[in-house]
């Protein structure tokens, strides 16, 4: 700290920088700097962050980001049968487990941090109590949450080194809702969806002929069809060719729409 101030640098300004660094690495990246203690981080003299030893990094897919971001959100607003179900969905937490016990089991972990502001809350700790009550519902391993969670402590930790009356959280505030505006948004759910579909529908050609070229192989692999297989196939064949263009059309029609909403 007395080279930092002595070097002119503001501290809470390094505190800021370094939470929007995190967060975008995190959540924009999806690639992030998993070794955050303060020996791996330097403030070079033009006030720019500039972190060291790369030798531990953590990923997270675009799905595994926005599972995060939406069991966050439940947490944080009390929809604790969303912050669950988001768990079941992921994969985490085995399908014959019961959603309502597991809702339950989170509300007993969100209700005491429910309307408390967000700087008196730790994300990183939230995230550990969420791990240990996994254990009886048989939730899976997830090792790019769990080194996430120790850097998030980390960081919350030099952080309060720093300055023990601000969340690091709280400075990145305004990153953070715009993230969640351009990506978990109804608006942004839409558009992800109609850019999948059109994905989608672009395979179809693709998928249409693997199907044909391996009915032939069979075929001539000595695997007879009856004639009215054959026949409803080709039928089938003609038909999904007869609607796939417009179906095309209209989910490349509605995805440009959802680009300017």
């Amino acid at each position: 700290m007395d080279g930092l101030i002595a070097a002119g640098h503001n501290p809470t300004e390094v505190l800021r920088k370094s939470a929007c660094i995190f967060f975008n690495q995190v959540f924009r990246d999806g690639f992030f700097h998993a070794d955050m203690h303060p020996g791996n981080v330097f403030i070079l003299e033009d006030g720019r962050v500039a972190p060291v030893d790369f030798g531990i990094m953590g990923r997270l897919d675009v799905k595994t980001r926005d599972y995060l971001a939406d069991m966050l959100t439940g947490f944080l607003t009390g929809d604790y049968h969303r912050a669950a179900a988001v768990h079941f969905e992921a994969g985490y937490v085995p399908a014959h487990k019961s959603l309502d016990a597991f809702t339950q089991a989170c509300r007993s972990i969100g209700e005491p941090i429910l309307g408390r502001p967000l700087a008196d809350i730790s994300l990183a700790q939230l995230l550990a109590q969420l791990f240990r009550i996994t254990e009886q519902f048989e939730m899976q391993t997830q090792p790019q949450l769990l080194l996430l969670q120790k850097t998030m402590l980390v960081a919350e930790g030099v952080g309060r080194q720093i300055n023990d009356q601000i969340n690091i959280w709280e400075l990145a505030r305004p990153l953070i809702e715009q993230w969640m505006i351009e990506n978990r948004s109804p608006q942004a759910r839409l558009r992800r969806a109609a850019m999948e579909a059109a994905e989608f529908a672009a395979r179809l050609p693709i998928l249409a002929e693997r199907t044909e070229r391996s009915l032939n192989d069979l075929a001539q692999g000595g695997l007879r069809l009856h004639p009215d297989t054959v026949r409803r196939f080709a039928e089938e064949r003609q038909y999904s060719r007869r609607r796939l263009l417009p179906l095309a059309v209209v989910l490349s029609a509605l995805m440009l729409l959802l680009m300017f909403v």
